[in-house]
């Protein structure tokens, strides 16, 4: 009997073992977003040198707990990496408008949400923002201007620009791609040469493709990994509690039987 729950016991920590794992890192990358959450405040309030020295801090700690060896791929290190290199370059640059400099520290903020969140990310609260300058783009659009669709073009793509780095991390890379090309091709002179029902039907198209991308990201993921852990733990501890119960219950029938025979 001793044996049955030493293997038992074994075969429990062997299932736990990725969830405590998944724990750990999880904790361990909490951390780190609330340090680029505590530097994107910081900015907000103008307070750009406290910002600068919390953006030092995050990397020591990102080394520290050796968070890269911990990212799922190259794509989400280059991201992180790149982000946070223009945020501290331009935090405390007074050359530049302040808007500019929070808008940095917003980019890193998101990708470092974007790689700890499991569902609905902080970038998909962006939509809101990023559809109102596409709805300006529209309306220049339909009214053809040249320099109105110029200036909501660019507010567009600043906006977009926000969370292009978080969306290349959360989506299929197909989704990104497909985005990324309708973007270049409204800062193309094609776009302009194309009659104003064909640019009608392509912002049609772009607005689909938005508002698709914003809807995954708020739809609820669940991690399979740890879901298929949970299941097999259970079944373990059922399968285990079921075979000791029959030891049980065969062992006092054995008994009973030897009394009746003597």
């Amino acid at each position: 009997m001793k044996r049955i729950w030493l293997l038992a016991f074994i075969a429990l920590i062997c299932a736990f073992s990725p969830l405590v794992s998944a724990v750990e890192n999880d904790g361990d990358w909490r951390k780190l977003d609330q340090i680029s959450d505590q530097a994107l405040q910081l900015a907000k309030n103008g307070r750009f040198a406290e910002a600068k020295e919390v953006l030092i801090y995050f990397w020591n700690q990102f080394f520290q707990i050796n968070a890269r060896d911990r990212l799922q791929s190259a794509d989400e290190l280059r991201a992180v990496t790149v982000t946070h290199e223009n945020a501290l370059k331009t935090i405390t640059a007074s050359s530049l408008p302040e808007e500019e400099r929070v808008d940095k520290v917003t980019q890193f903020r998101l990708v470092v949400d974007a790689i700890h969140s499991t569902h609905q990310p902080l970038w998909s609260e962006m939509e809101t923002t990023i559809m109102e300058a596409f709805n300006q783009l529209e309306k220049a659009v339909d009214q053809g201007k040249e320099d109105a669709f110029a200036a909501s073009l660019h507010e567009f793509l600043n906006r977009y620009e926000l969370v292009e780095p978080s969306v290349k991390i959360d989506v299929p890379p197909e989704v990104a791609k497909k985005i990324d090309e309708e973007m270049e091709m409204l800062q193309t002179p094609a776009f302009q040469q194309l009659s104003q029902e064909e640019q009608r039907k392509h912002l049609k198209n772009m607005r689909a493709d938005l508002r698709s991308l914003f809807e995954g990201a708020k739809k609820d993921e669940a991690d399979p990994s740890l879901i298929w852990v949970m299941i097999s733990t259970g079944g373990i501890i059922v399968l285990t509690l079921s075979y000791v119960g029959w030891r049980k219950y065969r062992g006092e029938k054995e008994k009973n039987r030897t009394h009746q025979n003597e």
